[in-house]
């Protein structure tokens, strides 16, 4: 359902003008109710004192009448002797039939009743509002009256309205020049307060200014309330500090990167020079190609690494998974790894795999996870390497364990970072140092994970998490 056009352009009105509107409109709508309530309330009032003042009139009539003053009805215009109550009353008596029997001697006075109107009023009360000339509008209250010798009689009584509409009057015009001021004090006061609430916004937003890459050690102010606002700028700062975090990893990461790749290319410039150098016999000829060969295999290696490492992280590592069997998995990479073993004066073994183990994932993407744990055993640690699985009803473990020291404690923290190698290994032995890095990137690709920890009784064991087929 499409958005009304003026809730589209409300939303584009800065949040401090948005929230003053929204002020000053609530403000407005109480007042205006409570404006309709208090007239209301007050008219009610009026009337209601003018009411009990036509009764009270009327019941002296009344009683006037039924003591049988007949000297007060005797004939038409002869004065009433009783006062009114109330300032400018009017009183009449009518018989049944409509005929005027006394009046209060008042200038100009009219009839307050019709004849079809006092002929009801002798039944039962009668009350209303009318224009009578020249008193202006007046309220009149008609009920019946008994006479010693006449039953059909009717008293009306009549007041002016126009005090209560005087009143009315004023109090419209009080509240026509209040509620516009009131609404006056509402904006200013909720712009004011829209400025205060949104003081640490502004104070966010200045500092945030002046963060740039070459600055993520900047923290947004965050005000000890806690409230929505401090809740957020807690939130940012946390998440600057996972940027600072990253973008710290990615610096490292070039310059690891930078420093693997210098290797490699200085020996390879170095055997191009020296090929070049006169006349060179074939082997060494032979011997400085083979070297240069396998500089520019390393390279390639460490790019496609980081090719696979880039594509896991933006979650487009290509799979093709499919059910593998645990035991031939493993028998397969420990076939891969034996002639690297020997040369090494190293064994390899199958522990322990629970029959019928198996698991789904890429064929060559776990094979290359399970050769990289191998050769980082075979690198870093020492005695047999064995092989093994576990598992339950989600996933299965594949582990990787030999007899060397372990894993240095500074390092298994971050064993799994890129480059992540011990300073020990930085010297004199191969590796890029992503080969535990991209054992976990397919780890997490298949929706498993990886884990490196130091057996007790000696060696390291890491694993790889692979949902089970």
């Amino acid at each position: 359902m499409a958005r009304p056009r003026w809730l589209t352009r409300f939303s584009r009105v800065p949040i401090r003008a948005r929230l003053t509107i929204a002020s000053v409109a609530m403000m407005a709508t109480v007042l205006a109710i409570a404006g309709v309530f208090l007239y209301a309330q007050f008219r009610s009032t009026l009337d209601a004192q003018i009411g009990d003042a036509l009764h009270l009139q009327a019941a002296d009539v009344g009683a006037l009448v039924a003591r049988g003053h007949s000297d007060a009805i005797a004939s038409r215009g002869n004065p009433l002797t009783v006062g009114c109550r109330v300032g400018g009353c009017l009183a009449q008596v009518y018989r049944a039939d409509g005929r005027l029997l006394a009046s209060t001697a008042q200038a100009g006075a009219p009839r307050l009743l019709t004849p079809a109107q006092a002929g009801r009023a002798a039944r039962r009360t009668q009350q209303f509002e009318f224009n009578a000339a020249p008193l202006g509008a007046v309220r009149v209250l008609a009920v019946p009256a008994h006479a010693p010798h006449d039953d059909g009689l009717a008293v009306a009584v009549a007041d002016s309205v126009a005090p209560r509409d005087t009143e009315l009057a004023r109090l419209r015009t009080l509240l026509l020049i209040a509620g516009p001021v009131a609404l006056l004090l509402a904006g200013i006061g909720g712009n004011e307060l829209a400025r205060a609430a949104l003081r640490p916004v502004d104070r966010m937003r200045s500092r945030a200014e002046r963060i740039t890459e070459r600055q993520l050690a900047e923290r947004l102010p965050v005000s000890e309330a806690g409230d929505e606002i401090g809740a957020l700028g807690r939130t940012l700062n946390a998440m600057l500090d996972r940027v600072e975090a990253a973008v710290a990893h990615e610096r490292r990461v070039v310059s690891d990167a930078s420093h693997e790749l210098r290797t490699p290319l200085t020996t390879l410039r170095a055997e191009v020079d020296l090929a070049l150098l006169g006349d060179r016999q074939k082997a060494e000829l032979r011997a400085a190609l083979e070297s240069a060969s396998q500089e520019a295999k390393r390279m390639s290696r460490l790019a496609d690494d980081l090719l696979v490492l880039a594509r896991a992280d933006q979650g487009r590592l290509p799979l093709q998974p499919q059910p593998l069997a645990a035991r031939e998995l493993l028998e397969d990479a420990a076939g891969r790894a034996r002639a690297g073993m020997e040369v090494r004066g190293r064994s390899i073994t199958i522990g322990d795999v629970p029959a019928g183990c198996a698991v789904r994932a890429d064929p060559d993407r776990s094979a290359q996870a399970l050769d990289n744990l191998i050769t980082n055993a075979l690198l870093y640690g020492e005695g047999t390497i064995t092989l093994s699985a576990r598992g339950d009803r989600e996933q299965v473990e594949l582990h990787v364990t030999d007899e060397g020291h372990g894993f240095p404690d500074d390092l298994i923290p971050r064993a799994f970072e890129r480059f992540g190698r011990g300073q020990h290994a930085r010297g004199d032995q191969p590796g890029s140092g992503l080969g535990l890095a991209l054992v976990e990137a397919v780890a997490v690709a298949h929706g498993g994970h990886a884990e490196v920890r130091n057996r007790p009784d000696g060696g390291a064991d890491v694993s790889i998490a692979l949902p089970r087929a």
